[in-house]
This record gives structure tokens, C-alpha cells and sequence, in this order.
């Protein structure tokens, strides 16, 4: 008799871990592989972000949504890659999306970036695209080139994703592990970073202010950070950035403090 019961117990434990395994990853018809439960929790989240402009809630929305898309794509694909700039500064300030920010953005090393274009035909989705700038080879913004006729009007980042319902996106920026104007010293090579600052200078900072990445949560959604977020955006932004934010909202609009 305990053994049939036991049997019986194990029958039903099975069905029900199958019925939760099938709603979880069931397709939503936004046109992404993502749990129901996931964008349930963005709805969750943005109650939490302010706003302030008309069309605040629906750009949040948008954001959170796209870059949930790029954390699963780059699971799934073995990209390393975490937060940085606003995004970064979002994080340490927020733990989240800075209200009137207007993309995300996150860093892939550029040795990495050769297998980030290898995906470009990869079917991300429906409603997002992956575009890898065709010079991501050529360091430097300046010399490189806009190529519209192919979607690519970014010539800074190396990457963007797209959403192509509202053409707001994730940049995917690069990071050297060498000084970008002298690749061929060996000085710097593994003990320092290299990326752009605000005005599209190189900033460099000790490579333990990145690595380890260590998994963190931006506006709840699991992604990866720098080990010392503070120190990387005080040297980019100013040490106000880490607790102070830049804008606020008046009379209905985000103006600058």
C-alpha cells in the first residue's frame, strides 16, 4: 500500500512540475521566448519608476522589456558583457533604469565582439534585431563610417539591438583590454581597461574595477556589473553621480539640475 501511494505521489509530483514547466516557458505573443512571469515582474518594477513626461511609462516599458531580451539572448549564446554608462550609473544610484533614460547600455569586450557578430543572422525575435557595426574591427568612432542602408547609423557602439516597433536599443560598446592608440604596447595589456568617456576620450581604470563580474539586479532583472561599480562611474560622471542624479522633473518635463 506505501509503495503504491509513494507511486501515485510521484505520478502526480511529476504532472505538476510538467505543467509548470510548460507554462513558464510558453512563448508570449510579443514575439519573445520569455517566461509570462517575467513580464509580469517588469510591470511590477516599473510601478516603482518614477515618471513625469506622456510618454515615460511606455519608453520604460520598451527598455526593460528589450534589454530582458538581450539578457536571455546573451545567456543562451555564452556572451559575456555587463552594465555601463547611464545604465551603470542607474544601477549604482537606483538599482535600476534612471526614469528619463532613452536606452541601456552595456560593454563587451573587443575581443569578444567577433563572436557577437557571428549571431547577426541569428533569429533574435520578432520585434528585435541585433546589428553589428561592419568596421567593429576599427577602433575609434572617427574612423568609421555610417552605413544607413543597412540600419547601422551608430558608428561608436559596435553593436546595437533594435527594437523595430520604436527604434529605441541596447548599445553594446566597446571595451579594450590594450591602450586603443597603442595596441602594440605590452605595458598596459591585462592590468588595464580602456573605454570611451562622456566626450569620447579614453578613459582607463584597473582591470579589478571590472573583473570578476558579478551577477546583479537592474530594476529586477538579472544581469551582470563591474565588481566596483562606485569607482568606474566617480571616474566617468564625478563621485555626485553615484547618489545625486542630474535631471528632474518640472512642469512635466525632465530638465537638467
Amino acid at each position: 500500500m506505501i509503495s503504491l501511494l509513494s507511486r501515485n505521489y510521484l505520478k502526480l509530483l511529476l504532472l505538476f512540475f510538467g505543467i509548470m514547466f510548460l507554462y513558464y516557458f510558453h512563448n508570449t505573443d510579443n514575439g519573445l521566448h520569455v517566461f509570462p512571469m517575467a513580464n509580469i515582474s517588469i510591470e511590477n518594477t516599473l510601478e516603482t519608476i518614477p515618471v513625469c513626461e506622456s510618454g515615460d511609462r511606455d519608453r520604460q516599458r520598451s527598455l526593460l522589456r528589450m534589454f530582458y531580451a538581450w539578457t536571455q539572448f546573451a545567456h543562451e549564446h555564452n556572451l559575456r558583457y555587463w552594465l555601463c554608462d547611464g545604465s551603470l550609473v542607474g544601477y549604482t544610484r537606483l538599482r535600476g533604469l534612471i526614469p528619463h533614460d532613452s536606452d541601456v547600455d552595456v560593454l563587451m569586450l573587443h575581443s569578444d565582439t567577433k563572436r557577437l557578430a557571428s549571431l547577426t543572422y541569428v533569429n533574435f525575435s520578432s520585434i528585435y534585431q541585433l546589428r553589428v557595426h561592419p568596421q567593429w574591427e576599427i577602433i575609434g568612432e572617427k574612423n568609421r563610417s555610417y552605413f544607413e542602408s543597412q540600419g547601422i547609423t551608430f558608428v561608436a557602439p559596435n553593436a546595437r539591438v533594435y527594437n523595430l516597433e520604436d527604434n529605441r536599443h541596447v548599445d553594446i560598446w566597446p571595451i579594450y583590454d590594450f591602450h586603443p592608440d597603442q595596441p602594440t604596447n605590452t605595458t598596459l595589456r591585462g592590468k588595464t581597461l580602456f573605454q570611451y568617456s562622456i566626450d569620447y576620450a579614453w578613459a582607463s581604470y584597473p582591470i579589478e574595477w571590472t573583473f570578476p563580474l558579478k551577477p546583479c539586479l537592474f530594476s529586477q532583472l538579472k544581469t551582470w556589473c563591474p565588481a566596483m561599480p562606485e569607482k568606474i562611474v566617480s571616474l566617468l560622471y564625478g563621485s555626485q553621480a553615484v547618489n545625486q542624479s542630474d535631471h528632474i522633473c518640472k512642469d512635466g518635463s525632465w530638465v537638467d539640475v
